[in-house]
């Protein structure tokens, strides 16, 4: 699935969602700027941290994903990288980094997510924090059916979940309904792949990152319980 495809679909999605925000802000104000964002898409979280006078590094792979954040953005303290989490090099080191919003589950393969943790690791400063927040496995219940996701303005997005538990992945089937101003239908297809990850193999992948792990169920810091459907991570560079 490429982004460049999806970026009008998930603004349709995600432009108000607002759950994680207070959560990065506060850890901004905490540790100060500037803040690295990975999978940065269109600048949701990162705006509102630079509204709020921290600078942010955006880093975000998708160039329609990247020119809407860009628009949006204008005029803040933000600066837009092209580049993918698996491989970048930005030069200088950071107090926090950040990936919110599942960003890791785009990283398919055990190289993959080596790669991203050794890059986050070289870009922390001493004591520097990496916080990120992924979709609690335990809760995945993918029978196959097409549910209603939303209606917005003339467009309808649809979805049906599929999960390979063998390949630790979800996959997102979409359909997107819009009707035009002559009445006829377009109707458009689109899957998301996520690679989930448990518990206690994210406590390992940091720690072999040299990252101190810490796990909350919530963004107001709630015990993790099976039930809770997010995991928040809060990572220290330890050595």
């Amino acid at each position: 699935m490429s982004y460049d495809e999806l970026a009008d679909l998930y603004a349709l999605q995600y432009e108000n969602y607002a759950d994680d925000l207070d959560f990065y802000a506060r850890l901004a104000e905490r540790h100060g700027g500037p803040v690295l964002e990975l999978g940065a898409g269109q600048g949701r979280v990162a705006a509102h941290l630079a509204r709020r006078g921290v600078e942010v590094w955006a880093l975000e792979p998708s160039a329609a994903m990247r020119a809407r954040g860009e628009a949006a953005t204008r005029g803040l303290a933000m600066r837009w990288i092209a580049g993918d989490m698996r491989d970048f090099e930005l030069g200088r080191r950071f107090p926090l980094v950040i990936a919110p919003f599942n960003a890791l589950m785009h990283l398919y393969t055990l190289a993959d997510q080596n790669a991203a943790l050794a890059g986050v690791a070289r870009h922390l400063e001493a004591g520097g924090v990496f916080a990120f927040d992924l979709y609690n496995p335990l809760l995945i219940r993918a029978d196959g059916a097409l549910r209603l996701e939303g209606r917005y303005g003339a467009a309808e997005v649809y979805y049906r979940q599929e999960h390979r538990p063998e390949a630790q992945r979800l996959l997102t089937h979409y359909v997107l309904d819009e009707t035009g101003p002559d009445g006829a239908l377009r109707r458009r297809h689109h899957t998301l792949d996520q690679r989930y990850f448990t518990r206690y193999e994210v406590e390992r992948w940091l720690a072999a990152a040299g990252l101190s792990g810490r796990l909350t169920g919530g963004f107001r810091g709630e015990p993790y319980e099976a039930r809770r459907p997010i995991m928040v991570w809060t990572a220290r560079r330890v050595s």
